[in-house]
């Protein structure tokens, strides 16, 4: 029966190809990020919560 429903959805063959490519692109992105990322100000940042005089910079 699900083999029937989910083969007469058009266009089904699309849908793991799409999700495979979204997954792979948003951790490739992250990983860029991360490796590109500032590390002196990740280090502030991860001190922020510890440190008592530290302000968080207003937005």
């Amino acid at each position: 029966m699900n083999s029937r429903v989910l083969s007469s959805i058009p266009g089904i063959e699309l849908y793991p190809i799409v999700a495979l490519i979204l997954f792979v692109g948003f951790f490739t992105g992250l990983i860029v990020w991360f490796v590109t990322a500032d590390k002196s100000a990740m280090r502030d940042h991860a001190e922020m919560p510890l440190d008592n005089e530290t302000k968080a910079p207003l937005q």
